[in-house]
């Protein structure tokens, strides 16, 4: 999900079985949205092998716009995780302008690699056009409770990949093990080295979700091991009113007329009649930063 405020323009991408974006025009209030919804467009060069495409990311204030995507790797002998610049058209779609395929150890295989279904779904975009990748879920060759990061460099046509020492800690509720991971990565605040957000989800059969938004201080961007950063602060979004379901994409969301900002969610239906496509507009209760360093 990406979010041209200034020109009330947002994208959302789709990881269905044949990869397409759906441009929405904001109309209305902040509050009081109105959608303008333009038609599906598939994304131009994408071949006829899934793609299972999971993150968007834009790079504001640049002529002309810039986006990246990432995707998992359900098949990597056809198509293997990769990091992807997108050329936006005129139709409102993305076509593939550049593919990066992620490092071999990222890359499924017998006991190594990505997990299925648990490709790279967080994309953070950061000054000079460096970008930090993280899985939903632990590497097979990983400790469950330690997440990966990996930082991508663009140099031209060339994408430099460096994995980073320092691993985010994975905390999930007990009931919601089996299926926890990390959906959604974004920066808190400019800079070359920001804290970050980060958006996790949980599962448990039948219908049961759980959604938490944690805090993170600034990560170092090198290879030096260090242990697994822990949040600083966390929420449970249920506790906030957020509706429990498939909550996956995260972003910076239009400032409010009292001068909050916000935060732009959305959720994925996994095509079943039983869950819904939705938005979600998280705002502060205060502006200035909390006191407490345990808030949940």
């Amino acid at each position: 999900m990406a979010l041209d405020w200034p020109r009330r323009r947002l994208w959302l991408l789709s990881d269905a079985k044949r990869t397409h974006s759906v441009a929405l025009q904001w109309q209305g209030t902040v509050r009081q949205p109105v959608f303008s919804v333009q038609a599906p467009q598939p994304l131009q060069g994408q071949g006829s092998q899934k793609l299972d495409a999971e993150a968007l990311v834009r790079l504001p204030r640049t002529a002309p716009e810039r986006f990246w995507m990432a995707s998992e790797a359900r098949n990597p002998s056809k198509r293997p995780a990769s990091l992807f610049e997108l050329k936006l058209l005129s139709s409102g779609g993305f076509a593939i302008q550049q593919q990066w395929p992620l490092p071999a150890e990222w890359q499924p295989q017998q006991g190594r690699g990505l997990k299925r279904n648990k490709g790279p779904e967080a994309l953070v975009a950061l000054p000079g056009l460096r970008f930090v990748l993280a899985a939903e879920a632990s590497l097979q060759q990983d400790s469950p409770r330690q997440l990966r990061l990996l930082l991508a460099q663009q140099q031209g046509q060339q994408m430099r990949f460096t994995p980073l020492g320092t691993p985010l800690l994975v905390s999930a509720p007990l009931q919601a093990q089996a299926h926890w991971g990390l959906t959604s990565l974004l920066p808190a605040q400019a800079g070359e080295q920001p804290p970050l957000l980060a958006l996790w989800r949980g599962y448990a059969e039948p219908n049961s979700w759980w959604n938490r938004l944690s805090l993170l201080p600034p990560l170092p961007l090198d290879q030096a091991p260090s242990r697994a950063v822990a949040p600083l602060m966390r929420w449970d979004l249920r506790d906030v009113g957020l509706e429990p379901d498939n909550w996956e994409a995260l972003t910076a969301g239009p400032q409010l007329e009292d001068g909050r900002p916000s935060l732009l969610l959305a959720s994925d239906d996994n095509f079943s009649p039983f869950q819904q496509n939705r938005l979600a507009l998280l705002a502060p209760l205060q502006p200035e930063a909390c006191g407490s360093a345990d808030s949940r």
